[in-house]
């Protein structure tokens, strides 16, 4: 995971305690997904199948050699007659036989056929092994948009909390200046139900924040019930560079990395089937050991053994144009492929601008909301004060205390806005 380099302080919840041992900071949540996710699982055992298959003998360059033997005995009752007049009558004659070779062939030229699969192996290898860099980038982004929403749930617990108070301290306003004849019982009134309201809005959000914590122990495969609680602070690059992330995507994005790995497969398959229309050879090397020992019989003992070997050469003639119809196939995939690269390249390229101004937007946004927040706290201290001392009424403050909570709503969602913003960035140029 990326380190951060600028943290924006989430000053309004200074008062925050929470126990270490009990917080899962992004970075554990990620490397949690990375040992227990099954998608990312299933992609790592895809990638270590095709490293697996991606061997030289896979590919036909290896010779292929094999060992038979056999043995054999048997017992008959024998009686035979010769012409010169001897004659044998002998029962359960034992013959012994036994046999054993060693056989290699081996394909010394294919029409270039094993260099073109080798190719294609390695290609699939690489291919699946992107595929799980793209997995692993796009659960870490899925991590992140719910981390971080959970981050966000609670600070909104934190910005009710701090609203609380002063709906709390409006209450004791109100009911003093009853108590001493300056005040109206509808005043007291009205500041109780606003501050029943904000307990309700409380709970809303607590529950939020715990339905954020199921979704992301979903992901993480934890129990759905597993209680922790996350960072208190959303930390944000605002250092990224349009120029680099264009030129880190060009060489990094898995989805480009995809596409044009599509292409080379295509091009070795081309190559794969155009190698059956040249001759192949072969060469074979033989060695046989063969006994039979009899009891009776013309022959007591043959026994033969020894060497053979030859080149064998083939070449396919005519197979009713199977071989140009499939590389006729092979290459508008070809074309296919090429096509998909063209559009990945368009749709990324696009996706980056697309991205670059949210981040920039949500960046401005984020500053812009952080001047506020001082406005906003300022005003509603001072509208509280004059509500204290009887200059001001119940709908003045009530005015400054939504302008204070609305600033402090619309805080917490700029800062996780440009966090979101910033992650796809790092996912497009392939930072993950």
């Amino acid at each position: 995971m990326k380190k951060y380099k600028i943290s924006l302080l989430f000053f309004l919840f200074s008062g925050l305690h929470i126990s270490a041992q009990n917080k899962l900071t992004i970075q554990q949540a990620i490397d949690i997904a990375l040992q227990e996710n099954l998608s990312i699982s299933l992609a790592r055992t895809d990638f270590q199948m095709a490293k697996a298959s991606n061997t030289y003998g896979n590919a036909g360059f290896m010779p292929s050699v094999s060992f038979l033997t056999s043995t054999a005995r048997s017992s008959y009752n024998t009686k035979q007659e010769f012409n010169t007049g001897v004659s044998l009558n002998r029962n359960n004659a034992i013959s012994n036989s036994a046999n054993a070779s060693l056989a290699v062939s081996w394909t010394v030229f294919d029409g270039m056929k094993m260099f073109a699969t080798k190719d294609r192996l390695a290609q699939l290898e690489s291919r699946s092994e992107v595929s799980l860099h793209a997995e692993i980038e796009n659960t870490v982004a899925k991590i992140t948009l719910l981390y971080y929403d959970a981050v966000k749930q609670q600070q909104l617990i934190h910005a009710g909390k701090e609203a609380l108070t002063i709906y709390e301290e409006r209450e004791k306003i109100a009911k003093k200046k009853l108590e001493i004849g300056s005040g109206s019982k509808l005043d007291l009134l009205q500041a109780r139900l606003d501050l029943n309201a904000q307990k309700s809005l409380l709970m809303k959000l607590n529950l939020a924040f715990e339905n954020a914590i199921v979704a992301l122990n979903l992901i993480l495969t934890k129990q759905a019930d597993s209680k922790f609680t996350v960072e208190e602070n959303i930390n944000i690059d605002t250092t990224l560079d349009l120029n680099g992330i264009q030129r880190n995507a060009m060489k990094d994005n898995a989805q480009l990395k995809l596409a044009n790995n599509a292409i080379l497969i295509a091009n070795d398959q081309i190559k794969e089937m155009k190698s059956t229309t040249l001759p192949q050879v072969g060469v074979n090397l033989n060695y046989n050991l063969s006994q039979t020992k009899n009891q009776v019989g013309l022959i007591l003992l043959n026994q033969n053994k020894g060497f053979n070997g030859g080149i064998n050469i083939s070449m396919n003639l005519f197979n009713g144009f199977k071989t140009q119809t499939q590389v006729k196939i092979a290459e508008y995939t070809l074309t296919q492929s090429t096509q998909q690269l063209n559009y990945v390249s368009s749709v990324m390229a696009t996706s980056i601008l697309t991205s670059w101004k949210s981040y920039k937007n949500a960046l401005a946004i984020l500053n812009l909301e952080e001047e506020n927040i001082s406005i906003a706290r300022e005003n509603v201290t001072v509208a509280l004060e004059r509500f204290r001392i009887g200059s001001s009424n119940t709908l003045e403050l009530l005015m400054a205390q939504r302008s204070f909570e609305d600033a402090i709503s619309r805080l917490v969602v700029a800062r996780y806005d440009a966090k979101l913003a910033e992650a796809e960035l790092l996912r497009l140029q392939g930072k993950w």
